[in-house]
């Protein structure tokens, strides 16, 4: 092996033992971190290699291959180290903010009901 170069094997997921281990716990990671800004409605789902979760309409985060993927509301992928789950949450959010999305916050309190108005009597001819 040449001297200076490094030889890569697998991917960012085996090569931290902080990083995740499978896309799953990648995606349940980044599922935590929206969850704590606010983000709420999230749906995941996982199979060996692959995993994703539906942040809103339009945006849903796929993951494989030791990368968040998804596309930003101009129709671009993006992506983002599964190593780095707060930097991912925070450009997710940043997506959120752009599409007009609020995070998820208290309801506020309902309007009041309408008063009833009172039918008027018939008048004698």
């Amino acid at each position: 092996m040449p001297t200076g170069k490094a030889l890569h094997v697998g991917t960012l997921s085996t090569l931290s033992a902080a990083a995740p281990a499978t896309p799953a716990q990648a995606v349940t990671e980044l599922h935590a971190r929206l969850a704590d800004v606010g983000a709420h409605r999230l749906y995941a789902g996982a199979l060996d290699r692959v995993a994703v979760l539906s942040v809103r309409r339009g945006l849903t985060v796929w993951c494989w291959g030791g990368l968040f993927r998804w596309r930003d509301d101009g129709g671009a992928q993006a992506t983002h180290p599964v190593t780095d789950p707060d930097g991912a949450a925070r450009r997710l959010s940043a997506d959120q903010r752009t599409a007009g999305i609020q995070p998820h916050t208290a309801p506020a309190a309902p309007p009041p009901a309408p008063t009833p108005v009172a039918a008027a009597a018939p008048t004698a001819a």
